[in-house]
């Protein structure tokens, strides 16, 4: 990859924000980004104190996204948007319109609705538009992609995926519900916690299987009546291609665990098991049922061993802002090449998932089967 950083500006994200640091660390850790322009906050002290943090000049800080793009489209070649998920169906169009790259943190958009409008703008295949899924820059979920294309644990017929998050419970319980952002606490057509949560399963089950869904049976519990109605717990059947099951569960009432993210991957030869509290290792299970321990320096690693995953010598674990940031890389050297890459998820993946979602909550209502597509 050329080793000129490309150059991008941020909508939203600022430093009263849950990712706008993330993105902003990522984007410059491997020199693949430099962030030279934003719209942090529509409060103007934020905006200026944002960009201070985030080392971009004054002059480069805007008070709309259309005032930014007026003044800084030739100069940037991506626009990164980092606000809550109600705008972005508007601000991906004006970025495109603009012929600048589009990097979304997920999920692009609200409903399926959005998104075939947003899809008739751009291919959904295109490196024009790219939308963030941070998980899969793990290296050892990485590892375990590379394991299962090669046929290591044979045909696959069951991932379980759980994504247990506490926070409604837990802000509710000690009187601080308040610190929940407004826009979480408002379903749309499609529950706030799955365009959240199940967003990142279902790119995890993509990336790691290249499979497609077929059909859903979930039900949804409103729990922590933060909200009134406010769906905020998921168990979710999905039947993908080749008779593939994922059985996900995610949440915001689980309390005691604060991002509890788990994949694993049963196969007819063997299986896999990873947990983001503890990135760098993967539980391996043979065809006898024999479990191993893998980790970054394993001898029969593959992944792992690159260069780029070891910014640092094995024993200190590489986490969430080192994926965060091989996912950057992907999407630059994606930039770069005019070409999706083998870790980069297309947008229509990213459609998928937002048609996944809509249809475990319609399958909750309607207490049935429902199709996908």
């Amino acid at each position: 990859m050329k080793n000129t950083p490309l150059r991008a500006a941020m909508i939203g994200g600022g430093i009263n924000s849950a990712v706008g640091r993330s993105h902003e660390i990522a984007m410059r850790l491997d020199n693949a980004f430099e962030l030279v322009a934003g719209c942090f906050s529509r409060n103007a002290q934020i905006n200026a104190r944002s960009a201070d943090a985030y080392h971009v000049p004054q002059k480069g800080v805007h008070v709309s996204l259309e005032k930014l793009l007026e003044v800084e489209r030739d100069r940037l070649d991506a626009v990164v948007i980092a606000t809550p998920i109600t705008a972005h169906a508007s601000q991906i169009g004006a970025v495109l319109d603009a012929g600048l790259t589009v990097i979304c943190d997920k999920p692009l958009v609200a409903n399926s609705a959005e998104c075939d409008a947003l899809l008739a703008k751009v291919s959904g295949d295109s490196t024009r538009l790219f939308s963030v899924f941070n998980y899969t820059g793990y290296q050892a979920v990485r590892e375990i992609k590379r394991r299962v294309e090669t046929g290591e644990i044979g045909k696959v017929f069951k991932i379980m995926a759980e994504m247990p998050q506490d926070s409604y419970l837990r802000l509710k319980n000690t009187d601080n519900v308040g610190a929940i952002q407004p826009w979480r606490l408002i379903d749309g057509r499609v529950p706030c916690v799955s365009l959240d949560l199940f967003a990142h399963i279902h790119s995890l089950v993509n990336f790691i299987t290249g499979l497609n869904p077929l059909s859903v049976c979930a039900r949804s519990m409103a729990v922590s009546g933060v909200s009134d109605g406010l769906i905020d717990e998921v168990d979710a059947l999905v039947e993908y291609e080749g008779g593939m099951f994922l059985n996900a569960w995610y949440g915001k009432v689980a309390l005691g665990s604060r991002n509890g993210l788990k994949i694993r991957v049963y196969g007819t030869l063997g299986s896999f098991e990873w947990l983001q509290e503890q990135p760098e290792q993967i539980i391996y299970a043979n065809a006898i049922g024999d479990r191993l321990l893998l980790d970054r320096i394993s001898s029969t690693s593959s992944v792992t061993h690159e260069a780029r995953y070891n910014r640092f010598k094995a024993g200190h674990p590489a986490g969430f802002i080192e994926a965060f940031a091989n996912y950057y890389f992907d999407i630059a050297r994606a930039i770069h090449d005019g070409v999706l890459n083998e870790y980069t998820l297309s947008a229509n993946v990213a459609a998928q998932g937002i048609a996944l979602s809509d249809a475990i909550h319609l399958s909750s209502l309607s207490h049935r089967e429902v199709r996908v597509g």
